[in-house]
């Protein structure tokens, strides 16, 4: 080794030295850091080798000595704010595999055929408020559309079809019917109801066009004209009947089938009726009743007592036409009401009885023209209405509600002996009803003002309830 290598070798040497002292004095405490550091001898040159000077001694830099640590004063944390929850996870459900993709199938819509409409179509002539016009009639039969659909296929009409055809044609007015007054949907009118004239054969034509032709719906019965009746709307323009006066009802519901038949028998003699006087009487209206007559044997009030009579059931009749011609406005010359108070006629206080020949009803026609009466009755309903037709005046009439002004209770039943009844049987002909005083006030009012009134009083004796017994029977309640 040369003396080049040599000084190298010691340098390097030197150098490691240096850098383990530093290494060191790093790792001591602060106070040792404060001394100073020593000086590293150089080490002895190498036998044999030239004597250099010493390199100068490295600087060291003195560690820095950290300053000692502060603790910081106490400081209350602030409280936490809570720390929501976490939800905890629902538990995955199992779900199903997924089906497997279907193919897609179109469905046709199904064909929907519109039914067929046969339609008749006319206008009758009518009179309302006096004055000439015509109020429209419709009838329709209606084919289903199925059955059209089918019936097209066939293209032709086919039996079934021809009798629903004929059968339709037949129930239509053919034959007309006198003109009468009747309640449309805005009042009354007087309609006249012609027969209808129609041709069959075009009508069928028409029928079987509408099958062939699949957009057709409707089908137009020909009428080829019309037939009037024998009263015609002129009947009544001519007398001025040409107002609905007023209109009475009551009701019958309970009446036995001869109380009825009366009922029916006594309102005929009402139906479609002109009185051309200056008083109406009820007597001479419906004639004599009788069995001649048409009347039969049912209940009537004998005195003190319900019996058989014929003609059971007239009052019924009477007390409507009573209510007919009070509303009205007609003045009343007689008028009776009956002694005790009947269920058939409520409410009490508006019913006439009469009994031939000396008991009438009787009011004075005021109108200053002829009277026009219908009657109709429904038996389903147990309703009688008769309405009065006339001149149009320039007034109204109105009916306070009935009012009771005393009352007495009624007495205690009443026993009939009637040998006719089986041992131990009894049968209820009437039915208690205690005695009022009852009065309705009708005024008369014009242009919103009552110019007239007047106050019918009617005085009823109270009623037992009346038993037609088996002898044996009041024999063993005396």
């Amino acid at each position: 080794m040369n003396s080049r290598s040599l000084r190298a070798l010691g340098l390097g040497v030197l150098l490691l030295q240096a850098g383990l002292a530093q290494s060191t004095s790093l790792a001591q405490s602060s106070s040792l850091a404060q001394s100073s550091t020593p000086v590293i001898p150089a080490l002895p040159p190498a036998p044999g080798a030239p004597t250099e000077p010493a390199p100068p001694p490295v600087p060291v830099e003195p560690a820095p000595v950290e300053p000692a640590p502060v603790e910081p004063e106490p400081v209350e944390p602030a409280p936490a704010e809570p720390v929501p929850a976490e939800p905890v996870p629902a538990a995955p459900v199992p779900q199903p595999p997924p089906e497997p993709p279907r193919p897609e199938i179109t469905v046709p819509a199904p064909k929907v055929t519109a039914p067929l409409l046969i339609n008749v179509e006319a206008a009758w002539p009518a009179l309302v408020g006096g004055k000439k016009t015509t109020v429209p009639f419709t009838r329709t039969l209606t084919i289903p559309g199925p059955r059209v659909a089918q019936l097209r296929q066939r293209g032709a009409i086919t039996p079934s079809l021809e009798a629903d055809l004929k059968a339709f044609i037949a129930g239509l007015p053919l034959s007309a019917q006198d003109a009468r007054f009747e309640e449309l949907w805005d009042g009354w009118a007087v309609v006249q109801r012609n027969g209808l004239r129609i041709d069959e054969a075009r009508t069928r034509d028409n029928v079987l066009a509408a099958l062939l032709n699949p957009r057709a719906i409707k089908v137009n019965v020909v009428v080829t004209g019309q037939s009037a009746p024998k009263r015609t709307l002129d009947f009544f323009l001519s007398r001025g009947i040409t107002a609905h006066l007023n209109t009475g009802e009551t009701n019958y519901y309970g009446s036995s089938p001869a109380r009825m038949t009366n009922i029916h028998v006594g309102a005929s003699h009402f139906k479609d009726r002109l009185l051309d006087a200056s008083a109406v009487s009820f007597n001479q209206m419906v004639g004599p009743v009788s069995l001649k007559t048409g009347f039969v044997t049912g209940l009537v009030i004998a005195g003190e007592r319900t019996a058989d009579g014929v003609g059971g059931g007239i009052c019924q009749v009477s007390t409507t036409v009573f209510r007919t011609l009070y509303g009205a406005g007609l003045p009343i010359l007689q008028r009776q009401n009956h002694s005790y108070q009947v269920h058939y006629y409520d409410p009490q206080g508006l019913d006439a009885t009469i009994y031939q020949p000396t008991l009438d009803l009787r009011f004075r026609n005021d109108t200053g023209g002829a009277l026009w009466f219908q009657a109709d009755w429904n038996d389903e309903e147990s309703r009688l209405s008769i309405s009065v037709f006339g001149k149009a005046r320039d007034f109204t009439v109105e009916l306070a509600a009935p009012k009771t002004l005393s009352t007495t209770p009624s007495p205690a039943d009443r026993l009939i002996p009637d040998p006719s009844l089986p041992a131990g049987q009894r049968k209820q002909v009437d039915w208690a009803a205690p005695g009022a005083v009852i009065e309705v006030t009708r005024k008369f009012v014009r242009n919103g003002k009552t110019f007239k009134q007047d106050v019918l009083k009617s005085s009823y004796r109270p009623w037992p309830n009346i038993y037609l017994v088996a002898p044996d029977v009041v024999g063993a309640r005396r």
